[in-house]
């Protein structure tokens, strides 16, 4: 491994042609910086830079190395990240993301599950619509994900498992005229203010599909939803008054129905989630396989 002091001095010479202002960038002597250019040269054995009076510029092979330097800064930085939040949250932690459709369906159950086998394991959970999950796990930001990849390619080293499929559910005070309406198209819903967590493009596209194609269609799902949030507590806030229909799982809604704060809405048409979890296929610990097995009693 190149000593990090050499690669600094080699990425800021390079980036700025400038021995002084290489060594004002790192906070050391022009003769300190030198030595660490010499270091550089040392360990690869390339000559990479043209030294002149006034300014260095990059050899050919100095221009060759600079991709491979940039990566190498980008994995010791990593590394130091992943070492910072080794610190912060210990040895013993689990780190879940998830999509916000997920938290009562499947994590509260299988949280249950794991902590009564495993007590002292603690759990971060990391809630929202995550645009690239796969590459946040793949850096080791999760050693599991649980949420919609409908529209995520394959990754390389991933073990990707479907969940068993189920309905949305779309609810609003009890007092809301929706419930005046009877049975209700995804047109119909979107005739009045309504909240959600983010609507990906796999949404949108269905949305768009249910409302018959077309640009009209196209024009009314981008508008929506009015409130967008990845947090229920949020959203199901918003039900306290007849104002907004709410879309999510069951779960969420059971004790507001239960308590007569909101009716589900009656609808004509139907959504299905399309819930994936995702981990590493390699490098995985025992608290990391006990809550996968946990989830497959959740598959598809």
């Amino acid at each position: 491994m190149m000593n990090e002091n050499a690669l600094t001095a080699f990425l800021a010479l390079a980036e700025t042609g400038s021995f002084q202002s290489a060594a004002r960038t790192m906070g050391v002597s022009n003769a300190s910086l030198s030595r660490y250019i010499g270091q550089a040269e040392d360990h690869t054995g390339l000559v990479l830079f043209h030294r002149s009076r006034n300014s260095s510029t990059l050899t050919r092979a100095g221009q060759e190395f600079l991709p491979i330097a940039e990566a190498l800064r980008e994995d010791l930085n990593r590394y130091a990240s992943r070492v910072a939040g080794l610190r912060d949250t210990g040895p013993g932690t689990l780190l879940i993301g998830c999509g916000p459709l997920t938290t009562r369906t499947l994590i509260l159950p299988v949280l249950r599950a794991v902590r009564h086998e495993m007590p002292d394991l603690r759990f971060r959970i990391l809630v929202s619509a995550y645009a690239r999950p796969l590459d946040l796990l793949q850096a080791g930001d999760f050693d599991v994900f649980l949420g919609d990849l409908t529209y995520t390619p394959e990754a390389e080293d991933v073990e990707i498992m479907v969940m068993e499929k189920q309905q949305i559910q779309f609810v609003a005070h009890r007092d809301h005229e929706i419930h005046q309406s009877g049975p209700q198209t995804m047109a119909g819903i979107f005739e009045y203010p309504f909240a959600s967590p983010h609507l990906h493009k796999h949404w949108k596209a269905t949305l768009i599909t249910s409302l018959g194609g077309g640009a009209e269609a196209v024009e009314k799902v981008n508008a929506q939803p009015h409130i967008e949030c990845d947090d229920y507590n949020c959203l199901t806030g918003l039900l306290v008054e007849p104002d907004y229909v709410v879309g999510g799982m069951p779960e969420t809604f059971t004790e507001l129905i239960r308590a007569n704060t909101v009716k589900p809405v009656s609808m004509k048409q139907t959504l299905e989630w399309n819930i994936c979890a995702a981990r590493k296929s390699q490098n995985t610990s025992a608290a990391v396989e006990f809550f996968w097995n946990e989830l497959a009693k959740y598959r598809a």
